[in-house]
């Protein structure tokens, strides 16, 4: 009885190892069949994303949010261009595998798939690695981005080899990630304002804290005319009021340097000062002088009204650009006229 019992549980423990062996050998090969064409980064919780490293043989760019903002660590902390950042996680989250394979150390150096901070392997070899971490600082995913797959016809990227650190499993997804080439400054916010003329009330242009000219038009209206001010007013109007309509910098002041606003030619008692219909109110204080290519200009930003959404609007908008001096061309510096 005790050997027929133990012939029974033999034989149960063979089937079920056999049943065991068959299942996992085909969910594998399902598994892997299921890859090809999936998201690749579908698990990764973008809503909980503070912070985007960027590192690289040559440069690292640190995108950090704070207080509701993403800011570029490497670039004094200024404001990043969160469309950029807003495009980036929008590819990801789209991008497909089109092959996977397993890959040794020789193959991942081929492919440049080694980590770049890995100071044991020679920069040939490594590639752009994208730190994903939580608001804590925690790394939520590594991913390593390697060499572009290009057509051969036009030599064109068509696509690019991916892996997760830590592993050997190599991705061709459908997709080359241009943006993780740029350096801190590319990726920096550099259309500030964006205020339409026709939504101008009044133009009121200060010297040495005096009115010098005021421009005026009624509401639907497209032209100003001169309420007050010398006759050379005329000829700048057109330029004038296209002055904070697509404002865009070409870079921001180090901080550490804009204690004295006198030695950028900036005074407090020479703005332009734009009142729109809705009561925002944006000064614009220029220097006096533009170097050979920089000039400089600094915000300042109020609200006059009882709507309670516009005010907190002019106080983040205040918040945000008030503390920086902008370096702006000749050209949209010279919209800011003082005769």
């Amino acid at each position: 009885m005790r050997t027929k019992t133990l012939f029974i549980l033999i034989l149960v423990f063979i089937c079920v190892a056999f049943l065991t062996a068959f299942v996992i050998k085909h969910w594998g090969v399902n598994r892997y069949r299921k890859s090809v064409g999936t998201h690749i980064f579908s698990e990764i919780p973008w809503d909980k994303i503070c912070e985007i490293d960027i590192r690289g043989v040559e440069q690292n760019v640190t995108l950090v949010k704070s207080d509701g903002s993403w800011r570029v660590k490497e670039y004094y902390n200024y404001l990043a261009d969160f469309s950029q950042i807003s495009n980036l996680v929008e590819k990801l989250k789209g991008v497909s595998i089109g092959q996977t394979f397993k890959a040794d150390k020789s193959i991942l150096k081929r492919l440049m798939l080694r980590d770049p901070e890995d100071t044991k392997i020679k920069d040939a070899y490594k590639g752009k690695a994208l730190v994903l971490k939580d608001k804590n600082g925690r790394v939520i995913k590594k991913i390593i981005f390697g060499k572009a797959m290009r057509q051969q016809e036009i030599g064109i990227p068509a696509g690019q080899y991916v892996r997760f650190a830590g592993e050997n499993t190599v991705y061709l997804i459908g997709e080359y990630i241009t943006c993780l080439t740029q350096g801190p400054r590319e990726w920096i916010r550099l259309e500030i304002l964006n205020i339409r003329p026709i939504d101008i009330k009044r133009i009121i242009g200060y010297k040495e804290g005096k009115e010098r000219y005021v421009l005026e038009k009624k509401k639907g209206e497209k032209e100003f005319y001169l309420k007050k001010g010398p006759d050379e007013v005329k000829k700048k109007i057109r330029r004038i009021k296209d002055g904070i309509n697509y404002l865009t910098i070409e870079g921001v002041v180090d901080p550490k340097k804009t204690s004295n606003l006198d030695s950028f030619g900036i005074s407090p008692k020479n703005y332009v000062q734009y009142e729109l219909f809705n009561g925002m109110i944006y000064k614009v204080y220029p220097s006096k002088k533009c170097g050979k290519e920089k000039c400089y200009i600094k915000l300042e930003i109020a609200y006059k009204g009882s709507d309670k959404v516009l005010l907190e609007k002019a106080k983040t908008q205040e918040r945000l650009l008030s503390p920086w001096i902008f370096e702006v061309s000749k050209w949209r510096h010279d919209s800011f006229f003082l005769p």
